[in-house]
């Protein structure tokens, strides 16, 4: 196939790999999505916004990997630019429930049909029996990740 280099110990690499798959999937949706004029950060805000209404701007933050303030300023600026509504958290005065405006929601339902294009895309020939054995082992992977996080577990070897 074009582009694709001859196998080698780094290709076989199991971190190397799945940072390079999400490399080229995160570049080939960025090109799907180019033509609704929102930048990387507005389309990840609604994407993940959309797939947990009512969240706060914290629990945004960890799911986007941002700084809460850089999530507060982008839920600012959509909010001014009519994309999303916020409310106050009735527990906690500081924090905000966000929701996607209507306009946010026809975005997010063009993302999430995106989205979905492009996972059978780059699922293609995998037989449906080895999709599920993929997932399966990539979520006992990230399983196993969290695990040795919460245990604060450190490798001497």
């Amino acid at each position: 196939m074009p582009g694709l280099r001859s196998s080698s110990a780094t290709d076989r690499n199991l971190a190397f790999l799945l940072a390079e798959v999400n490399r080229l999937a995160r570049r080939e949706f960025d090109r799907r999505v180019r033509h609704l004029d929102l930048t990387r950060a507005q389309w990840l805000f609604l994407f993940h916004l959309g797939r947990k209404p009512g969240a706060t701007q914290s629990e945004l933050a960890e799911l986007l990997q941002m700084e809460r303030i850089s999530v507060s300023r982008q839920a600012g600026r959509l909010e001014k630019a009519g994309w999303i509504a916020r409310r106050n958290h009735a527990a906690d005065g500081r924090a905000y429930h966000l929701s996607l405006t209507p306009r946010a929601e026809r975005i997010f339902a063009k993302l999430e049909t995106l989205a979905g294009e492009l996972r059978a895309d780059y699922l293609r020939g995998l037989p449906p029996p080895r999709r599920t054995a993929l997932l399966d082992d990539l979520t006992r992977i990230k399983a196993n990740l969290l695990r040795l996080q919460a245990n604060g577990h450190h490798s001497l070897s």
